[in-house]
């Protein structure tokens, strides 16, 4: 069969093979080789060129941001348009001209520089050094620097410095043995990204919980306490959500928060990435076939989500009008305010607390109070927490630490509650500490109010009207 095929080749066909056959290592030769996902000592990046990561998910290269000339070392995703950067090397270095490169140097340390040695950027941030070093671009979005000689000890890694985003598997949050602090800052602007005003960090201070400070010291967004399935101010961090899978780590050696995706039984990866921008915090989704970003989530989500916008002991409730009101057993701080709809000052007692009698006015379906000054013991039960609150003169209210499978564990608070809020589904249970006498006229006040609503079904009142009797300023909390 193979003679009489060769046999049935005319001239021309023989002479048209032998003349691909004669080009073909020519073409191979001047083809474009793969980009690598890695370099070394010897082979650097200059600008011009990239690293793609081996499944060609992201790559890393020197960008241009709109309206700017200056030069950055980033990587984004590959293949996404427009150009996504999910990372920074030399944020506060811009670099004027194309002349730079990323190279290792020889104590193992990798430097962005001009070609006058002139340092832009280095990963040199501990004393640990390797002769035999190599920088891998990884599918995750981590340029990973270790050690090749077989230890695989990793000497530096992008996931550790993050710029303004969170990519799947990234932790936000502390590495309390070394005090390393992984955290978010904004660029200065969408054409700038040195870092901007905004940061969103894990505040280990008291129970570990999430802020959004602007210039490093004022709050503006917080996300309360862990409580065993999500922040508990974030109700949309559902634990049934099949594409999203959360976790909070809080440990003797670390506290991070850290996010994993995956196809949730559609047969394909979610590509979602955590990015703070100017003062909000927001989730994107990839959608593929639209071959966009589609934000699937924004925080802070509405006024109430400023941070202390009632003030001490204020509740705010985004659906009612004045969104601020004070709980049972307090009042207005400052009515004069307070009537022009100014709850920044908070509310004050009734009544002063002097411990014996004292009781606790249950607050349900809320965010839990700052917990910076709070103290949280995973090992007890609620009943537990709530007669050590009890017994503690000092404790001013106390929560479930843990809602995973229901309520369990201690938060107790020694200071003044500051940010709660209410949520119309997926909050926790807040109990507030009240003198005897205050918990008498709540009583009174609940049954009170329930009479009258049973009068206006009799006689058809509005619903309105019956909203109406109770006082503005105090919050329903039954």
């Amino acid at each position: 069969m193979g003679g009489f095929w060769c046999e049935a080749i005319t001239t021309t066909a023989m002479a048209t093979r032998v003349q691909t056959l004669a080009l073909l290592p020519l073409f191979l030769l001047f083809s474009p080789a793969p980009a690598a996902d890695s370099i070394s000592a010897t082979s650097p990046v200059a600008d011009g060129q990239t690293l793609v990561s081996a499944g060609g998910v992201f790559e890393l290269g020197f960008f241009t941001p709109p309206a700017s000339t200056a030069r950055f070392l980033g990587i984004w995703y590959k293949g996404i348009a427009p150009l996504t950067v999910v990372w920074v090397a030399n944020r506060e270095a811009p670099i004027t001209g194309t002349a730079a490169s990323l190279a290792i140097n020889g104590t193992g340390s990798l430097v962005l520089a001009d070609r006058s040695g002139r340092p832009f950027w280095s990963s040199a941030r501990s004393n640990v050094t390797s002769s035999t070093p190599v920088a891998q671009l990884l599918d995750s979005g981590n340029l990973l620097l270790q050690d090749a000689s077989g230890t695989g000890s990793v000497l530096w890694q992008s996931f550790d410095y993050p710029s303004d985003t969170l990519l799947p598997g990234m932790k936000l949050g502390w590495h309390l043995a070394t005090g390393l602090d992984r955290y978010l800052t904004t660029w200065a602007s969408p054409g700038d990204p040195s870092p901007g005003d905004y940061t969103f960090a894990i505040d280990i201070r008291g129970v570990p919980e999430g802020f959004i400070w602007y210039n490093g010291t004022a709050p503006v967004y917080r996300n309360g306490p862990w409580n065993g399935l999500r922040f508990s101010g974030e109700p949309e961090m559902a634990p049934d959500n099949g594409n999203f899978q959360f976790e909070f780590v809080a440990n003797g050696t670390d506290a991070y928060y850290t996010f994993l995706v995956d196809d949730g039984g559609g047969g394909g990866n979610v590509v979602s990435r955590f990015v703070l921008n100017q003062s909000s915090l927001q989730r994107y989704v990839w959608l593929q076939q639209q071959q966009a970003w589609s934000l699937y989530w924004s925080l802070p989500r509405d006024p109430c989500d400023g941070y202390a916008q009632c003030g001490a002991y204020g509740v705010c409730d985004a659906s009612a009008s004045p969104m601020c009101c004070c709980p049972a057993g307090f009042t207005p701080a400052s009515p004069r305010e307070w009537a022009l709809r100014d709850g920044s000052a908070g509310c004050a007692r009734r009544t002063r607390l002097n411990c014996t009698g004292d009781g606790f006015l249950p607050l349900r379906g809320v965010k839990l109070p700052d917990a910076t000054n709070a103290t949280a013991d995973a090992s007890v039960s609620l009943d537990q927490c709530r007669q050590r609150c009890l017994a503690n003169c000092s404790c001013l209210a106390y929560s479930a630490s843990s809602i995973k499978g229901g309520e369990s564990g201690c938060i107790m608070w020694s200071s003044s509650l500051i940010d709660i809020r209410r949520f119309e589904s997926g909050g926790q249970n807040l109990f507030v500490r009240l003198a005897a006498s205050d918990l008498r006229m709540d009583l009174l006040s609940s049954r009170f109010n329930l009479l009258i609503i049973i009068s206006c079904s009799k006689f058809s009142c509005y619903s309105k009207d019956v909203h109406r009797i109770n006082a503005r300023s105090i919050c329903s909390h039954k």
